[in-house]
């Protein structure tokens, strides 16, 4: 009976892994095809365009007021920020005692300044907060020993101690002015660029650095490998209940 169960606990977390793997990949798809159903407007049209039609503008990105990136010190419109601790966890399964490599967020700020898409045509505004943002990352590094000093938002990081904490890592992600950006969001009643009501589903509101172009070929690669491990999932699943099954009644 105890090996039954084990095998149905597995077997549900590899059904449960799948189904979750179909639902990204169900988001992943009606993004991508948002954006190959919208055409794109110039940055004058929108503001002729009535509050809450899907939109799509491609230029540069301009901000009047930019952000300062906490870590790399760019200049930007946006950034995010995160310090993450890598600690070992005893592995409880492995009689031998090993360990398997964790991780926790300590700390991790988000910052936004309203700016425009600027194209031939003229500009356009946009609010990003709330949007799918896709930005480069300009830090990723890796330190074994903690910043005491370093704080996020203005708030010291409690990095704490453990002889476990292999080491902490810093990553940043931002969005650069005066470098070309991509969005799709919805016409805001003021006229600028920003995020959906809350009740439609529909729409989806992505701010890129990334071409439509590029983007669209990475969602495409996104969809396949989802669909690829949502069956896998499902097949282990239902391998393992049908083992379970065969141990159970045999």
């Amino acid at each position: 009976m105890m090996v039954f169960l084990i095998l149905l606990l597995f077997a549900v977390i590899f059904l449960a892994a799948g189904g979750v793997l179909l639902y990204f990949r169900r988001s992943t798809q009606q993004q991508s095809a948002l954006m190959s159903q919208t055409e794109t407007s110039s940055a004058s049209e929108v503001s002729g365009l009535s509050s809450g039609t899907l939109v799509e503008v491609k230029g540069t990105l301009r901000c009047e007021e930019p952000l300062t990136s906490e870590m790399a010190g760019e200049t930007c419109a946006y950034y995010s920020a995160t310090v993450t601790r890598e600690y070992l966890e005893r592995d409880h399964g492995d009689n031998d005692g090993g360990s398997d490599r964790r991780s926790e967020v300590l700390s991790q700020v988000e910052r936004f300044a309203p700016f425009t898409v600027e194209d031939e045509s003229g500009r356009v505004a946009v609010n990003a907060e709330g949007a799918e943002i896709d930005a480069p990352q300009v830090v990723d590094r890796f330190e074994r020993d903690a910043d005491s000093g370093f704080s996020l938002g203005g708030i010291p990081i409690r990095f704490g101690d453990s002889e476990r904490t292999i080491g902490y890592r810093y990553t940043e992600s931002i969005l650069p002015v005066d470098a070309p950006i991509y969005v799709l969001g919805t016409v805001r009643e003021n006229g600028e660029i920003g995020a959906p009501p809350a009740e439609d589903k529909q729409q989806r509101f992505v701010v890129s650095h990334r071409s439509e172009e590029d983007l669209g070929q990475s969602l495409v690669k996104n969809v396949f490998w989802l669909g690829i491990g949502a069956v896998g999932a499902f097949v282990l699943g239902v391998v393992l209940l049908a083992i379970g099954l065969f141990v159970l009644i045999s």
